[in-house]
Formats: C-alpha cells, sequence, structure tokens
C-alpha cells in the first residue's frame, strides 16, 4: 500500500511594492492542520484584537500588535510562518518563488502536494508562479488567489508581513515581538539575515 500523500496548504500575502518602500517582504503560512480550526480561532482573535478583518496598514498599531500578540500566545501557526525580506530592486516574483519553495520544503515529507493561496494574485501570474514552482521540482495542486477579506490566514500572513517590515525599518515593539516569535520558532526567516 502507497503511503498517504501529506497535503500542505500555502497562504502567501507581502508587503513593499509601494513606490516609497526600500524593501519587499514575503509571508507564508504552511499548514497541514485542520484549515477550519486555525481560521476560527483567526477569526475570534481578530474580534478579541479589534482588527476585524482589516489589514495591517488599516488596522490600529495596538490592535494589530495585540492580534499577534494572541496568535503567538496561543500558537495560532506556530512553525507554520516563514519570512523573507529582499531589497525593492529584485522583481516580486523571485522572492515569491524563494520564500515558497523554502517553506514547504520544511513542511513537506517525501510524499506531499501542496495548494498555495496567494493574496490577489491574478490568473496569470498564478499560472505562471505554478510552472516555475513546478520546474524546482515542487509538488503543486495549484495556485490560486485568495483575496485576504475572505481568508483568516492570508490575513495572519499580512499582519506578520507588516510586522517584519515594520521591524527592519526600527520599530521596537514590532523587532521586540519579532525577536520573541522568531526565538520561540514560531515564525521562520527563510535566510539567516534577518531583523
Amino acid at each position: 500500500m502507497l503511503p498517504k500523500k501529506q497535503k500542505l496548504y500555502c497562504y502567501v500575502d507581502e508587503t513593499g511594492q509601494d513606490s516609497a518602500s526600500t524593501v519587499f517582504v514575503v509571508v507564508a503560512v504552511v499548514s497541514e492542520r485542520d484549515q477550519e480550526k486555525l481560521r476560527q480561532a483567526l477569526t475570534d482573535i481578530e474580534r478579541i484584537a479589534g482588527t476585524g478583518n482589516r489589514k495591517w496598514h488599516k488596522s490600529r498599531s495596538a490592535r494589530r500588535l495585540r492580534y499577534l500578540e494572541l496568535a503567538l500566545e496561543r500558537n495560532l501557526g506556530a512553525e507554520d510562518v516563514f519570512f523573507g525580506s529582499y531589497p525593492k530592486l529584485l522583481p516580486y516574483f523571485f522572492p515569491l518563488i524563494e520564500v515558497l519553495e523554502h517553506a514547504i520544503k520544511r513542511k513537506a515529507g517525501p510524499s506531499y502536494t501542496a495548494k498555495i493561496f496567494v493574496d490577489g494574485i491574478d490568473h496569470k501570474k498564478a499560472a505562471e508562479l505554478t510552472n516555475a514552482l513546478r520546474l524546482r521540482g515542487m509538488s503543486l495542486e495549484m495556485v490560486k488567489s485568495r483575496r485576504d477579506e475572505s481568508e483568516p490566514i492570508i490575513r495572519l500572513a499580512d499582519m506578520w508581513a507588516g510586522c517584519v517590515r515594520a521591524a527592519i525599518f526600527g520599530r521596537l515593539e514590532e523587532r521586540d515581538l519579532l525577536k520573541r516569535a522568531a526565538e520561540t520558532k514560531y515564525i521562520r526567516p527563510t535566510k539567516e539575515k534577518t531583523p
């Protein structure tokens, strides 16, 4: 009998495409756990923190930090969150590939398949990303767009992306939070040099 294929679910968001930014941050949440249970738990902390289904830049600082504190305290997404930061001059597609490849390889067993959901990606870019990852030997079921308004796990990736970017730009609260999350292996960098 063949071993059961491991199913991975990957949720990706980024920050830094705006013209004022000098850095581009990609966060991937890669999980094989019960997705509905995680979604419900994340929705609960959104309610408690007062962020609702808003993204990092649309939430107040105290609320978004409270959200991430709760995610960290409750281990929501623990060891499933990966990030990379890159200079802005690099085309955004390459960092997406690098972070996804690293994250999936860290979580995947010998026999797996991955479903990838990227915030706001169009059909053409989704097909290109699928092909690029398959060329690198990744076993993918598909890459699809998923809007943050409808996906709590994408919002978790968005909040961590905002936190990483703020830490890079020297914000002390975000830097301390990111340091604690990294020390407990809640969040993991895809490269050695991190903020």
